[in-house]
């Protein structure tokens, strides 16, 4: 079995482009399920690159409190609602050349946030993993969305990661379905879609037959393992019997901005209640259901983002900042906090109140200061966002 430490010198090595390298090299489910699936444990954990005083199992101890609505979203819980079961989060490529996307628009939340080059990617979180439908491309872990997950809770599912999001993972003792250590037992090969031709990174995929496998496999090496477990509610909702509510600062019919040169994205409102995505000129699809992606809720949050000391993978400061939310074509600035990765994300209204927020699916788009003169909202005139982060409330 691959040691730890080889695995970090290909991610070291490859950066983004380690599936890649690694697939080229093998190019066949036989070698990867041998190497990966027939592992009896995980890597162990290089304590040189790790804190001294890892946080133990804190992150997925949560205890488990039953709402009458879905945390995710806000809705009204249906029947088949996974009570006590931890939802599940999955990485997924946003490159141009790994349009379409499938299972996007079954996602009950989205976030998205440039990684490196510019290149976005998203984190598309599902309440119950049992019912996941095909999703992907798949791809690796980077610690800004880790720290979005881990107050979430969710089974996290990715193939591969960067040194900063795995060694996140390691302090946090977050146990996760990785492709490079699971292979084909928790996801699979394209050959189809390889043969359009697609690059060999943008032809891996997992649903919900194949992440029961991954979570079996992985309670099976270890006991600390449960897909069970408490987190808190992502928002303050409003419930589906109140009103909605109609944010007040301004009609947003069409929202663009752009995350990087490379990275841009553009909601329309319907009218229906929802507004539909569109990015590098042209409507953001799902494979599967041949249908364009769209949201209740938007969020567009600006913080400070830099390159970390490779000067490569990006750095976000997640502590607080500034940013707008979109419903039902009306939108409203608004101020936002966070602070450590076991911290969830709290909004607040300009005078400084906690923001409810419309139950619905709900976008996170973040993006750096330097981007917020790429906003355009049509509708109305926007106020000019805040320039640096301002003093949060502690409740």
């Amino acid at each position: 079995m691959l040691g730890r430490s080889i695995y970090k010198a290909q991610v070291t090595a490859w950066g983004d482009d380690f599936i890649k390298h690694f697939i080229a090299v093998t190019l066949c489910f036989c070698f990867i399920t041998t190497l990966f699936s027939g592992c009896g444990k995980f890597f162990a954990a290089d304590s040189s690159s790790t804190p001294a005083e890892p946080a133990g199992g804190e992150a997925t101890n949560k205890p488990i409190v039953e709402y009458d609505y879905n945390p995710l979203t806000g809705m009204d819980k249906t029947e088949d609602y996974p009570v006590g079961q931890r939802p599940v989060a999955i990485m997924v490529n946003n490159l141009r050349e790994a349009l379409p996307q499938s299972g996007i628009c079954d996602a009950d939340l989205i976030y998205e946030m440039v990684t490196e080059a510019g290149i976005t990617r998203m984190m598309a979180v599902y309440t119950d993993y049992t019912k996941v439908p095909n999703v992907g491309p798949v791809r690796s872990a980077r610690d800004q969305f880790v720290q979005f997950m881990i107050p979430l809770n969710a089974i996290y599912v990715h193939i591969g990661s960067s040194i900063y999001a795995d060694n996140m993972l390691n302090y946090y003792n977050y146990q996760n379905i990785d492709g490079m250590k699971l292979g084909t037992t928790a996801f699979y090969f394209d050959e189809a879609r390889y043969r359009q031709p697609k690059a060999s990174e943008h032809c891996w995929y997992t649903n919900a037959e194949k992440i029961v496998s991954g979570v079996q496999k992985v309670m099976e090496m270890s006991q600390d393992f449960s897909d069970r477990g408490g987190f808190d509610p992502v928002f303050n909702f409003y419930s589906q019997s109140e009103p909605n509510y109609f944010p007040d600062g301004g009609e947003a019919v069409k929202i663009a901005f752009r995350f990087s040169d490379y990275g841009d994205a553009l909601f329309e409102y319907t009218g229906s209640g929802n507004y539909v995505k569109s990015e590098y000129d042209a409507p953001q699809m799902d494979e599967n259901t041949s249908t364009q992606l769209e949201f209740k809720n938007i969020f567009l949050l600006m913080t400070d983002i830099t390159l970390k000391a490779d000067g490569y993978c990006t750095e976000f400061d997640l502590t607080q900042g500034t940013g707008y939310y979109f419903s039902l074509g009306k939108f409203e600035p608004i101020t936002w906090k966070k602070g450590s990765p076991l911290d969830s994300l709290k909004v607040y209204k300009q005078d400084g109140t906690e923001l409810r927020v419309n139950a619905g699916k709900s976008y996170i788009g973040v993006i750096d200061y330097d981007m917020a003169g790429t906003v355009a909202i049509t509708g109305a005139a926007p106020e000019q966002p805040v320039e640096q982060p301002v003093e949060q409330p502690t409740a």
